[in-house]
């Protein structure tokens, strides 16, 4: 465990409880071809990352992390093949809960075309999980949502982002 805990850019100074699913990549195992690869070692014995598990060697030996390719912004968008009934729900959601979230997308809103349900729910989103995000709000929606470095901003509608 880190210390002090470093956490993540969406969550700064959180403790990261972690554990290993593979000490070794299973080239030979069944089943979806990523799963072969989450080891820490090949199988001939060399190391996949450059990792210490004896704990010996010091945070500061290892070299600092690359600097991020985006701006740090973060936007919150409907995942694809997300479920369509399901999106309707969590647009209606977003859109409920009293902070203009939505007004954008309403008829004559700068984002209201094209008047498409991903692209609406995708400002919904991103809108809700900007003014929300202070008070716990994630980028989820029960699994409709992912974020993305890539702004989805189009014409004059500037989608809200979070700033890590």
């Amino acid at each position: 465990m880190a210390k002090p805990p470093i956490g993540t850019p969406a969550r700064p100074g959180a403790v990261i409880p972690t554990m290993i699913f593979a000490l070794y990549n299973e080239n030979q195992k069944p089943g979806p071809g990523t799963e072969r690869h989450f080891g820490l070692l090949y199988p001939n014995g060399s190391h996949v990352y450059p990792i210490d598990l004896s704990g010996k060697t010091q945070v500061s030996e290892y070299p600092p992390l690359a600097k991020p390719a985006n701006s740090g912004k973060l936007w919150c968008v409907v995942a694809e093949g997300a479920n369509k009934t399901a999106l309707t729900g969590a647009l209606s959601y977003a859109c409920s809960q009293g902070n203009r979230t939505c007004d954008p997308i309403q008829p004559g809103g700068k984002c209201y075309k094209p008047n498409s349900l991903i692209k609406h729910a995708s400002y919904a989103f991103s809108s809700y999980w900007a003014q929300m995000r202070a008070a716990g709000a994630t980028c989820s929606f029960n699994g409709l949502a992912v974020m993305t470095s890539k702004d989805p901003s189009y014409g004059a509608c500037k989608f809200p982002s979070v700033n890590l």
